[in-house]
């Protein structure tokens, strides 16, 4: 994600550092979200403007992490989209092969649980792709999705639950 703003105020100082800091890792996770390279790098775009423009309020409303409050933008930026009447018309099935994976060699396993991944419900794939994919704690989870961290809990066991089902039953019948 290229960086062209060029910081002036202590607020555009502090968002360039954030979209150095988290701008890939958003970018990742509203790909996986959204099924579209091209549409997550607009989304992220279009976080950090706001998060631009909520920057006053980040430190009195947020009881969480810059990277959980970043990452909550992003995703209700992502569910925005999704909500669109142009998003749900629109094809938006990435193709494995056009995604980074993070093991350069990644398998057919790993391919397999991208897959199993993308085919749960989104309240299920968000989490299992926060916790797992994201590196990030059930109580960033919960800032992030505006979630009790027992709900959090709750979706990841039976999010782990469904993608052992699906994986088993691909395995049976592969």
């Amino acid at each position: 994600m290229g960086n062209t703003l060029v910081p002036g105020n202590a607020c555009e100082v502090e968002l360039a550092r954030m979209m150095k800091q988290y701008g890939g890792m958003l970018v990742g996770t509203c790909t996986m979200l959204l099924g579209d390279a091209d549409l997550a790098q607009d989304a992220v775009q279009e976080a950090f403007i706001r998060a631009y423009h909520k920057m006053d309020s980040f430190r009195s409303e947020f009881e969480g992490s810059e990277k959980a409050w970043l990452t909550r933008i992003a995703i209700n930026v992502c569910r925005d989209h999704q909500r669109s009447r142009w998003f749900r018309f629109v094809d938006r099935k990435t193709q494995i092969d056009s995604l980074v994976i993070a093991a350069p060699e990644a398998g057919e396993s790993a391919l397999d649980l991208y897959r199993a991944v993308q085919s749960l419900p989104k309240r299920y794939g968000e989490v299992i792709l926060l916790h797992y994919y994201q590196d990030m704690p059930v109580k960033e989870i919960a800032n992030a999705l505006g979630q009790s961290e027992s709900s959090i809990y709750r979706r990841l066991e039976k999010a782990r639950q469904m993608l052992k089902k699906t994986l088993e039953r691909w395995e049976f019948n592969g």
